[in-house]
Formats: C-alpha cells, sequence, structure tokens
C-alpha cells in the first residue's frame, strides 16, 4: 500500500487548455513599440523618423470572427481581389480539360526532294537560317 500512495503523491494533472494559452501568450507575445523622440536636423543632416501604426489595421476581417461558420469548418480568409464568380462576370476556371492534340500520321509527309534545302539541311550539309 506505500507504493500505491507514493505513486498517488508524484501524481499531477496535467495542465489545462486555458492555462497552456496564457502561457504560449505571454512567450510568444511582442511588445508594442514606444514612439520614440525624432532628433532635430542639424546643418544638412536629413532625418527619417518612423511613426508606429496600429497593426490591426492591415487584418483581414475572418469570416470565423463572427461566430461559428454554416458548415462549422474554419476557412482561410478570402483576400483575392479578383471579382465572384457570378452569373453578371465572366469567370476563367483553373482546372478545365484541355482542347484534344491534333495527330498528324508522321508517315504520309512526303520525303524532302533531293537537292532541295529540306533534303541538304536533313543531311546537314546546309545550315539553317
Amino acid at each position: 500500500m506505500l507504493w500505491v500512495a507514493a505513486a498517488v503523491s508524484t501524481f499531477t494533472l496535467p495542465p489545462s487548455a486555458e492555462s497552456l494559452i496564457e502561457r504560449a501568450r505571454k512567450t510568444y507575445e511582442v511588445e508594442k513599440p514606444e514612439r520614440e523622440a525624432c532628433p532635430e536636423a542639424q546643418g544638412n543632416e536629413i532625418v527619417v523618423c518612423r511613426e508606429v501604426v496600429d497593426p490591426d489595421k492591415y487584418r483581414v476581417p475572418s469570416d470565423t470572427d463572427r461566430g461559428v461558420v454554416k458548415d462549422e469548418i474554419p476557412r482561410a480568409p478570402d483576400v483575392s481581389t479578383l471579382p465572384k464568380c457570378d452569373e453578371e462576370t465572366v469567370c476563367m476556371k483553373v482546372g478545365a480539360t484541355p482542347r484534344n492534340p491534333l495527330i498528324i500520321d508522321l508517315e504520309e509527309i512526303p520525303e524532302a526532294p533531293e537537292g532541295s534545302d529540306a533534303d541538304l539541311v536533313a543531311r546537314g550539309l546546309k545550315a539553317e537560317r
């Protein structure tokens, strides 16, 4: 029975999802940069200073931000600048079957007449232009 008591005393519960998320936030969190003072230009110097903008300004709204989507499967946001494929728009789709290739019977092509440019090029006696 002592081994049971020892096993119970060393047993700890795994961390909860909330505590793991909080730990990840603290680990990977980026500190917001503070506005730096822009030094004054002296003489003919050109001073360039950066302006800190809110990065959330450039975020794309996600369909999943509004709650549960219809089929409950999260999807990447649509950042395409192309119009939707509706009745009003002409839509080019990728993946259509290609046209059938032309079938040419090379046996039916006649040989080049002897002494012609085609014959001389075929035998390597005349360079192509």
